[in-house]
């Protein structure tokens, strides 16, 4: 047996396809190519397939890494040819090989995000990010109960860069990720918005790489 980690691209409609749906989905198509993934044990066996950081939904993903166990005679290049013939339009398994870096060594993740002109300008935009002062509300637990909470936006924006076109802004940022606290590019826009005072909606958000605690990449 070995491990093997698939690094997946996710963009078009299917960026609307829940994390929930994505893993049936995963498994129906490592079915369908016949890669011979070791099972769990006990009552209810299953196939071993770990998203290691879910996305969120309407965000694309460029290089989303998902470990799967092997008990089978197979490449990683052949288990990548494989599920890029069964993957549906938008979902694409960019490259295979064996992991790199523990699922616990995720701490951020970069992302672009793609905004109107019509709606934002650069130096307004560059304003709020300087200001440190960008705020947000999400869902927590305090003991034990569900709670929401504010969150200091402006303490987790770890870096950014702006660049622009005729019509659009396109902002790439560093943001925290991993399994004890994430922020996504839709919170930080939303939190620019209530500091300017007004509605600004992403056109289009990417979730470029995810990075370690010292913004050296993840593999």
């Amino acid at each position: 047996m070995y491990e093997v980690r698939l690094w997946l691209s996710k963009k078009g409609r299917i960026k609307f396809v829940s994390h929930l749906d994505m893993f049936r989905m995963m498994q129906r198509a490592v079915r369908r190519a016949e890669i011979p993934l070791w099972y769990t044990e006990g009552f209810n066996p299953h196939p071993y397939i770990s998203f290691l950081l879910a996305l969120s939904l309407g965000v694309e993903g460029e290089m989303e890494p998902v470990d799967l166990r092997i008990v089978g005679d197979i490449t990683p290049e052949e288990i990548r040819n494989r599920m890029n013939a069964v993957f549906p339009e938008g979902l694409r398994c960019e490259a295979a090989a064996a992991p790199v870096h523990k699922p616990a060594e995720i701490a951020w993740a970069q992302y672009v995000t793609v905004l109107a002109k019509e709606e934002i300008g650069v130096d307004e935009l560059r304003r709020a990010l300087d200001s440190g002062a960008l705020v947000t509300e999400k869902s927590g637990k305090s003991k034990g109960k569900k709670v929401i909470k504010t969150v200091n936006v402006s303490e987790h924006l770890r870096q950014y860069e702006i660049r622009e076109s005729d019509s659009h802004i396109y902002l790439t940022a560093i943001l925290p990720a991993g399994s004890t606290f994430n922020l996504n590019p839709s919170q930080l826009i939303g939190a620019v918005g209530q500091y300017l005072g007004k509605s600004v909606t992403p056109e289009g958000m990417v979730r470029k790489k995810l990075l370690r605690q010292d913004l050296s990449e993840f593999r």
